[in-house]
Formats: C-alpha cells, sequence, structure tokens
C-alpha cells in the first residue's frame, strides 16, 4: 500500500531568521516607548482615514514578515493611543513596566494553555504563587485562593457568582429562585457589577444602588436600612460590593463599616479593589488592609496600578471551596486522575476560562523584580501628583474641584462670569469644559477625559504612571487655563 501524499505546510522560521525578526520587533518597541515619551498622545486622524490604510480584501496568499513589520511601524504604531506619555491622564490605564513587556512576549512564545496544572505545571505554579503574592501585598489573608483573569469586570463576575452561590445554599433556594435574592452597591459602584447581577439572573429592581455622601462614599445607614426592608419582604441579601477606589473619583466607600455590617447580617463582602487596592502598601492608605482581611472576596487588576501590560485581573476568594462550588461541573475530557493535591490542582474549576493565557508570568516578573517597595514608590509619587493637581486646583478661582481620592481627581473650569450657579451658568460651563476637552484631545500634548458628577460635566485626570512629573501636572492646568480662557 502506497502512502498517502500530503503537502506538507510549516510555518517555522530558520533560527537567522527568527533572530532578525526578533532584533527588528525589539527596535519597533523601543520606538513606541521613545514615542511615549516625545510624540503626541493621541495621533490626530479621521476614521476614515484611518479604516483606508487597512482595508483590503482577505489575503489569498501571504506576505513577507518583513512587510508586516513595516505595516506595523507606519500605520500601527503612530495610530495606537499612547497611555504610557507622561501627560496621559484619560483613565486608569498605566504604563505597562517594560518587564512586564518582556514577560508577556514570553508568555506568548510559550503558549501555555493555563487551565490546569496537568495541562501547564510551571504556569500553574507560578500563576498560584503569583496570586498568593498579590493577597499578601494587599493584606487580604486568604491563603492565595484565586485566580488570574481578564481585568476587573471579569474578577467582579466571577466574585458575585461565588456569592450567589453561597447564598442560594445557605438560604436551601431551590434552582430557578434567583428572582429572590438581592445585591447592594452604591450609586458610585462600578457597571460591571451591575452587568454581573443581570447576567447571574438577579433582577435589576433588586439591584439596590445606595444613595452616596458628600465624599461619594456609600452610606452605611442607608445599607443597614435597606439591608432590613429586604429581609422583611422575603428577600435574601446575597452581596455587598463596595469600592476601594472608584472609577469617577477614587472614593473609597467606608470599608470598615461596611464590613461590620456584612458580619452582622452574615452576607458576602466584595470588595472592588481593581484600581485602588495596591494604595494598601502606601503609609497613608494601609488602614484599607483591615477591611480586606474580612472581605469574601477581593478584585484587583495588576494591569492598573500594578503597571502590568493589559490584560492582568484578579479575583481573590476568602474560602477555596465556594469557588468551586460556583464553577465545578464535571465532563469526561477534564477529568483530573492525578492524586497529589498540587498536581490536581485545576484553575478551571475555580473561575469561568478553560483555556487560559499565561498572564502569571508577567505578574510574577514585575512583583519579583521591582519588589513592593519599587511599587510603593511608584503608587506614592502618583498620589502626590494628585494632591499637587488639587492645590492648583484650590489656588485658582477659576478652577473648581468636585472629587479628588486616591490618585483621581476632577475639577472644571468656572468663567468668572459664570460663577452665580444658575441653570444658565451651570450650561455655560458645560459647554466651556466640553470646548478644553476637546480641544486639548485633538491637539495631542495631553489626554483627560470627561464624567458627569451630580448633573456637573467635569474634566477627569487619572495618574497612574511612573514616568508622570510634576512639570506634567504643570501643564495639564496651564493648558486648561489657556484654552478655557480663550
Amino acid at each position: 500500500m502506497s502512502e498517502p501524499t500530503t503537502n506538507h505546510v510549516t510555518f517555522d522560521f530558520a533560527p537567522q531568521d527568527f533572530s532578525r525578526l526578533g532584533k527588528q520587533l525589539t527596535e519597533l518597541m523601543l520606538e513606541a516607548f521613545e514615542a511615549e515619551r516625545s510624540e503626541p498622545v493621541l495621533t490626530k486622524i479621521s476614521g476614515p482615514e484611518l479604516r483606508a490604510l487597512f482595508d483590503e480584501p482577505l489575503p489569498e496568499k501571504g506576505c513577507e514578515p518583513d512587510d508586516i513589520l513595516s505595516q506595523w511601524r507606519d500605520h500601527v504604531l503612530p495610530h495606537c493611543r499612547r497611555n504610557g506619555h507622561p501627560r496621559f491622564f484619560g483613565y486608569v490605564c498605566t504604563t505597562a513596566d517594560p518587564l512586564g513587556v518582556l514577560a508577556d512576549a514570553m508568555s506568548s512564545a510559550l503558549n501555555q494553555p493555563v487551565t490546569a496544572w496537568r495541562s501547564a505545571p510551571a504556569a500553574t505554579e507560578i500563576e498560584r504563587l503569583a496570586v498568593r503574592w498579590l493577597d499578601t501585598l494587599v493584606g487580604f489573608g486568604g491563603e492565595g485562593n484565586g485566580v488570574l483573569v481578564s481585568g476587573g469586570s471579569s474578577a467582579n463576575f466571577q466574585g458575585m457568582a461565588c456569592a450567589v452561590s453561597r447564598a442560594e445554599e445557605r438560604a436551601g433556594l431551590p434552582p430557578g429562585s434567583r428572582h429572590r435574592l438581592s445585591i447592594y452597591l452604591s450609586k458610585e459602584g462600578h457597571v460591571s457589577m451591575r452587568k454581573a447581577a443581570q447576567l447571574l439572573g438577579v433582577p435589576p429592581g433588586q439591584v439596590r444602588l445606595l444613595d452616596i455622601d458628600e465624599h461619594r462614599r456609600l452610606r452605611p445607614s442607608e445599607l443597614q436600612r435597606v439591608l432590613e426592608e429586604d429581609r422583611e419582604a422575603g428577600l435574601v441579601p446575597a452581596m455587598i460590593g463596595v469600592s476601594a477606589g472608584t472609577a469617577n473619583t477614587g472614593a473609597i466607600d467606608p470599608l470598615d463599616e461596611v464590613a461590620e455590617i456584612a458580619a452582622e447580617n452574615g452576607v458576602w463582602l466584595h470588595v472592588d479593589g481593581s484600581y485602588g487596592a495596591p494604595a494598601v502598601i502606601t503609609e497613608e492608605y494601609s488602614w484599607m488592609a483591615r477591611a480586606f482581611s474580612k472581605a469574601d472576596s477581593l478584585s484587583l487588576d495588576p494591569h492598573k496600578w500594578l503597571f502590568a501590560p493589559v490584560d492582568a485581573g484578579c479575583i481573590l476568594i476568602r474560602d477555596d471551596r465556594d469557588a468551586e462550588r460556583a464553577f465545578t461541573l464535571f465532563s469526561e475530557y477534564t477529568e483530573i486522575t492525578q492524586t497529589d493535591p498540587i498536581e490536581r490542582y485545576a484553575l478551571f474549576d475555580r473561575g469561568l476560562e478553560m483555556s487560559r493565557r499565561f498572564r502569571g508570568l508577567k505578574v510574577w516578573t514585575i512583583l519579583k523584580g521591582r519588589g513592593v517597595e519599587g511599587l510603593r514608590g511608584a503608587i506614592s509619587h502618583d498620589i502626590a501628583l494628585r494632591k499637587h493637581l488639587d492645590q492648583r486646583v484650590a489656588d485658582d478661582p477659576r478652577l473648581e474641584s468636585l472629587g479628588s481620592e486616591l490618585s483621581i481627581a476632577c475639577f472644571r473650569y468656572v468663567p468668572e462670569q459664570n460663577q452665580s450657579g444658575t441653570a444658565e451658568d451651570e450650561e455655560t460651563i458645560a459647554a466651556v469644559n466640553r470646548r478644553i476637552l476637546e480641544t486639548l484631545v485633538s491637539e495631542g500634548r495631553c489626554y483627560m477625559s470627561p464624567t458627569t458628577l451630580e448633573g456637573r460635566y467635569s474634566l477627569r485626570a487619572c495618574i497612574v504612571s511612573f514616568r508622570t512629573q510634576i512639570s506634567d501636572v504643570d501643564f495639564l492646568v496651564d493648558e486648561v487655563l489657556r484654552v478655557g480662557g480663550g
């Protein structure tokens, strides 16, 4: 019998070609890093113009790798927003640590599907160690139970899934009874938690969005009142969600008081620390660890204030059994047969994903390479810059602070002739600040984002970069004053 014939296709490079392309890639990375220091934050180009650079039919035949690298240099790099720019203040999107960038590239080369120890032994051990280190870093004290995920939205979802599952079990609810559950958040709680509740089957009307105080924090007295009313109505409180740094202003809910209420009522406490939790390593915010150690789950994003490249989030769970209850389902092709407790560990039994990127390598690399001391210095620096921004705002009668905490400051320009507080003045002030924002983003020399606080249009500055200096903050304020007065 003759051997079947096949057209053998390989995508491998000769070692010398891979080395040459790798050198070109490293040069492109360096160009990107340099552009973050010297080029505009965002290059001005229209949607149709940008699409025209890439739009073409699906290629039937491939091109040379050198041509692709040229496309990267000419069309991709110039038109990506430069999030590592020292004057990028738009969102909580940090400057990527070059150590983490190298680790991320190595993760792609290794291409580990981090599903379980048996599939990716070293990658699983690295992730479990990285999660234990994150647990220690923030003072959660949960023995490193948890997994790395894509970001805060996924982490919040998985924390809520564990809370809902436990509430069902403890209340003895039959399947299909999630319409009896209730969730408690402040009005400033992250939208991802409302999404999670919706996807988990909790009725939108039973996601209680509680009033906030003058510092934009959840009111504990309001929480206690609504909890009691819901219990009297026959509902089952499933989770209280608090923020250690809201997306709007960086506000921190009264964590200790809420933790007491959660314990007294036997309700799962979830802390959304996606942005602000790492600030606990600074002296000023070390008090947050008391509440973190009482929470049932805590989310944090290494790709926010620990400077990891996107994507890298983490959900910490107090009791590993809660994660297993929520996410373990048997299937023949995933059955674990190992008997050693280390070797039988399966991440897919503790989270939503099956195949997962080797996120642990960049997180472990940054924690090991920078240490707590280095991270503390970078975070403290950002907080100090936010305080400097607050002072600049306080010192100028044309500027008004609307909320400020951690490394986020919200403020607005108020023309001297529009400071009477009338509805007409508010409309004018909003229009002026929209113009300021649109002008600054268009010019590309600095970048902010907008938000609305109690109906007031606000300029929002997020300082989460190890490159930003006082001169950059001063430049931002001076530009706001320049455009506002123009």
